[in-house]
C-alpha cells in the first residue's frame, strides 16, 4: 500500500515514527472496539421466519466504537503520517536488525495476502475480497467519504445486508489488528536502540523478546 520514501529517514525521524505507531496502538487497545469484537459470541443471527420480515442481529461493535476505531486505524493503512504497516516495514529494512526486518516484512506480506483473499460472497454480482470490502467501509464513510466509494457505502449499509457486511468488516479489522499489534514489543526494543544511538536515556519498559500476534 505504500512505497519507500524518496528521502531516507534520519535516525531521529525513525524514532519518532515508531513512537507514534505505538502511541496509536495504545489508543486502539484502550478503545471500545476491541472488547466488543474480540468476544466469543461475535457474529450475526439471521431470522428466516416465513411469516415475518427477514431480520439480522449483529453481536459486535456499536457505531461509536467502529467510528472511533476507524479514525485511529487509518494511521496504520495510509501514507500521510508515515506510520502505515508498510512504511514501518520500510523503516526496518533500513536498519541492521535482521530478525526484526524479517518479522516486519512477514507481517505486512501476510496482511496483503489476507486483504486479497475472497470473502466468499458476492455483492451486486461482484465477487468480494477482504480488501474491497475494507476499502469501501473505510473510505466510503467511516474514515473518509471518497466520491468513488461513498455511494457504495451508503447502499451497502442499508437494509438487512448492512449488519452482515459490517460483521465481515469487523472481522477483517480484527485480523489486521492482530498483525499490527505484533509490532508493539519489537518497536519498543528498536526505540530503545535508537535512543541509545542518539545518546538519549533509555525508557524503562518491560516485556519479552517476542510478542505473539494477539491483542490480549
Amino acid at each position: 500500500m505504500s512505497k519507500k520514501p524518496s528521502k531516507p529517514l534520519s535516525m531521529s525521524e525513525m524514532l519518532q515514527k515508531l513512537k507514534l505507531f505505538n502511541e496509536k496502538l495504545e489508543t486502539v487497545r484502550k478503545g471500545r472496539f476491541v472488547p466488543q469484537v474480540f468476544r466469543p459470541d461475535h457474529g450475526v443471527t439471521i431470522n428466516f421466519d416465513t411469516e415475518k420480515p427477514l431480520t439480522v442481529v449483529k453481536r459486535g461493535a456499536d457505531e461509536d466504537a467502529i467510528l472511533a476505531l476507524a479514525i485511529t486505524l487509518r494511521f496504520f493503512v495510509q501514507k500521510r503520517d508515515g506510520i502505515s504497516l508498510w512504511q514501518v516495514a520500510d523503516i526496518y529494512e533500513s536498519l541492521p536488525l535482521e530478525v526484526e526486518k524479517k518479522s516486519a516484512r512477514s507481517a505486512v506480506d501476510s496482511v496483503d495476502k489476507y486483504l486479497d483473499t475472497p470473502c466468499g460472497f458476492d455483492v451486486n454480482g461482484e465477487a468480494m475480497t477482504n480488501r474491497r470490502l475494507f476499502d469501501v467501509f473505510m473510505y466510503g464513510g467511516l474514515a473518509h467519504a471518497n466520491s468513488d466509494k461513498r455511494l457504495e457505502y451508503e447502499t451497502w449499509t442499508k437494509g438487512p445486508a448492512a449488519e452482515i457486511l459490517t460483521f465481515y468488516f469487523e472481522g477483517i479489522v480484527a485480523d489486521m489488528l492482530q498483525a499490527i499489534m505484533s509490532f508493539r514489543r519489537m518497536n519498543e526494543r528498536t526505540i530503545q536502540m535508537l535512543q541509545s544511538n542518539l545518546g538519549m536515556p533509555p525508557e524503562s519498559r518491560g516485556g519479552s523478546e517476542t510478542e505473539p500476534i494477539s491483542l490480549k
